[in-house]
């Protein structure tokens, strides 16, 4: 046969994938499995499984289960110091591509003591202080609450990186987590304003599974999607897509993540998922959903898809099933390691509900200075016998120009504080001393001021 024959008769070999060296895709595969693994232990306890009966060990789960394979993705992304993640109640895999020991993500749950939460919060309500890593803020059970305290980290970024000329920060990005029906809260649109208006190095990674507990998507936002609805947001990067193909996740999530870290300003990624379990322990979807649905979904699963992205492209069959051994080894491990920690000490229960001494050992920090630092100032705690005679609101103005002389990282921001200086004129003439990047406006929204101060950092 001649050669130019041979050669079309020849079969053109696959396109390799297209490799994007922030993706590793064997950690990726684990941290979905482990995931997953993680969640049939603990639904396992409020299953009776023949004859053996409901154990009820975790008595409050909710399942990522759908939601893995995108929030692992994501999570390869995010991995600077200064990063920040305000996270939700179905973030576990997210944690876990983050850092987050399987022992800690089972001990909690258990009701052991150690951890994120010495075993006193349902499980996946998680935080992680980033030492060495990115930072997740303290997580809350309310809906909604995670988006205000993220663009206040995403203001701390740039406050630390223009102000403080600390160019440790330059490229950080803050994150924020949540389900399609969070869109519908005061916090999901404060924080969008706070984004959108002060151009914040902010991702809005919307994972919508169409339902909102037992409710429709449809009921969250009209037309049931958030990323069609702020198309004329100008200072919004948009992108929209499937969650479960992960080679169209990645794409998306990296264009979206490249683009705050840039300093373009903030973006929203929106992907479908499918929700493959009930909303959490005690709720039971065949009271709401039909068995079409619920089969529809299933159809929908992302492991599966992941499964086929991978193999053969980046391992082979056997190194595929060695993963999935791998994983159920270290589950197994880590469920031991959990079950072996004592219980949460009782003298320990008030601790941190005021501010206190700090014990041996505590990394601690007051106004953003550690203990040291603190020492090096000027004053004192102590109240003197004799004084002048002030009103109340310039005793205020002059605390407040007291810390913001001494303390650079102090900073006052609300409604009308700025150029005004306050409706009381509490605040008055501290812009014009102290610069508007110290002093400064915000929008009228009291849960975006307040959640905000959460996040800065």
């Amino acid at each position: 046969m001649p050669p130019a024959a041979q050669s079309k008769s020849r079969r053109r070999p696959e396109p390799a994938p297209a490799v994007d060296p922030r993706f590793d895709w064997r950690l990726i595969a684990y941290n979905v499995l482990a995931s997953r693994a993680l969640d049939d232990l603990e639904e396992a306890t409020n299953r009776n499984r023949g004859s053996v009966p409901r154990e009820h060990v975790v008595l409050y789960q909710f399942s990522a289960r759908g939601h893995d394979v995108g929030q692992c993705i994501l999570g390869s992304l995010i991995d600077r110091a200064h990063d920040g993640v305000g996270a939700y109640y179905r973030s576990r895999p997210l944690l876990l591509a983050l850092g987050l020991p399987m022992d800690d993500a089972l001990g909690s749950p258990l009701g052991r003591a150690g951890g994120f939460s010495d075993g006193r919060d349902i499980g996946v309500v998680c935080n992680m202080p980033g030492w060495n890593g990115p930072t997740v803020l303290p997580m809350s059970g309310d809906v909604g609450s995670q988006y205000t305290p993220a663009a206040g980290w995403a203001q701390s970024i740039l406050y630390h990186r223009d102000q403080l000329k600390d160019t440790a920060w330059a490229g950080g990005i803050a994150v924020a987590l949540g389900g399609e029906a969070s869109v519908a809260t005061n916090g999901f649109w404060s924080a969008l304003t706070m984004a959108t208006t002060l151009s914040l190095p902010m991702l809005f990674y919307i994972e919508d599974n169409g339902l909102g507990i037992s409710v429709k998507g449809e009921m969250q936002t009209p037309g049931g999607n958030i990323a069609t609805n702020l198309a004329s947001f100008g200072n919004l990067f948009l992108r929209d897509g499937d969650g479960c193909d992960p080679a169209r996740s990645a794409a998306l999530l990296a264009e979206c993540v490249d683009h705050v870290r840039s300093g373009a300003g903030p973006a929203l990624v929106h992907l479908t998922v499918p929700r493959l379990s009930s909303h959490s322990g005690p709720d039971n979807q065949k009271g709401y959903r039909t068995e079409a649905e619920i089969a529809a979904d299933s159809a929908r699963d992302p492991l599966p898809r992941l499964r086929a992205h991978l193999v053969p492209a980046f391992m082979s069959e056997a190194r595929w099933s060695a993963l999935e051994a791998e994983v159920a080894r270290d589950v197994d491990a880590a469920l031991e390691a959990a079950r072996a920690r004592p219980i949460p000490n009782p003298a320990d229960v008030k601790r941190f509900v005021y501010a206190e001494e700090p014990r041996a050992g505590d990394v601690t920090a007051f106004g953003g200075l550690t203990v040291r630092e603190r020492e090096m100032l000027d004053g004192t705690d102590v109240a003197a016998a004799e004084g002048e005679v002030l009103r109340f609101a310039d005793a205020v103005r002059r605390t407040l120009a007291s810390e913001l002389a001494v303390n650079p990282k102090v900073v006052v921001f609300g409604e009308d504080v700025g150029k005004k200086g306050g409706v009381h004129l509490v605040t008055e003439g501290l812009q014009k001393r102290f610069g508007a990047a110290r002093v400064f406006d915000t929008s009228l929204s009291e849960e975006g001021i307040v959640g905000a101060r959460w996040g800065w950092r």
